[in-house]
């Protein structure tokens, strides 16, 4: 295979799987009030993140022990799971494959790709009790194809823990990621549509 003869594109999926540990720091996370860095950031160093490296294409983003990376702004973002394709002229390399931490499965389809989003329910379930919502609509991208989107959601004090999928920026949203998302909501506001509160 030459430059001039690029493989055909192949759907992979790469995923951080989401341990008990992190779950609770997840949940100590969103109990904070998100909008003021010091405090968030001070909170991520104690529970042992990092910032990126200067190699990562986007700012102000953190490294949890595992590898997962967590986009910190007004809001948490959390990435632990990604649905896109390797080949041809424009994706020729495994970016997410080959992060510390991550795992790729080449040839994986959305099931695949859902079932971290299932696990990591699962995981949140278990130490939060059963989700406030838990809906499925239609989502997907052009690049990826259409699919349903799951979405899970609990309010901790003054935020809403969702956990779903959503496009994913570093593609111009040609691909899919899944995360755990930390936004603030009023305790009394009624949930909002989870796609666009995560997106």
């Amino acid at each position: 295979m030459t430059d001039e003869d690029p493989q055909d594109p192949a759907d992979h999926v790469a995923a951080c799987s989401i341990t008990p540990s992190l779950v609770e720091q997840i949940v100590g996370l969103a109990e904070l009030p998100l909008g003021d860095w010091a405090v968030s950031e001070a909170a991520m160093r104690r529970r042992g993140w990092c910032e990126a490296g200067d190699d990562m294409p986007l700012e102000d983003v953190f490294v949890t022990a595992e590898g997962h990376l967590a986009y910190l702004g007004d809001t948490l973002a959390l990435s632990f799971a990604h649905f896109y394709w390797v080949g041809g002229e424009d994706w020729g390399e495994d970016f997410w494959g080959t992060l510390p931490g991550w795992s790729s499965h080449a040839d994986a389809g959305r099931e695949v790709f859902d079932t971290y989003i299932d696990a990591t329910v699962a995981a949140f379930t278990q130490r939060l009790g059963p989700p406030e919502r838990d809906i499925t609509t239609e989502g997907g991208t052009r690049a990826m194809g259409d699919g349903d989107w799951r979405h899970a959601a609990w309010r901790c004090g003054n935020n809403l823990l969702v956990i779903g999928p959503r496009h994913e920026s570093l593609s111009y949203f040609q691909f899919e990621e899944a995360v755990v998302y930390i936004g603030p909501i009023e305790r009394a506001a009624p949930l909002p549509a989870l796609h666009d509160f995560i997106s």
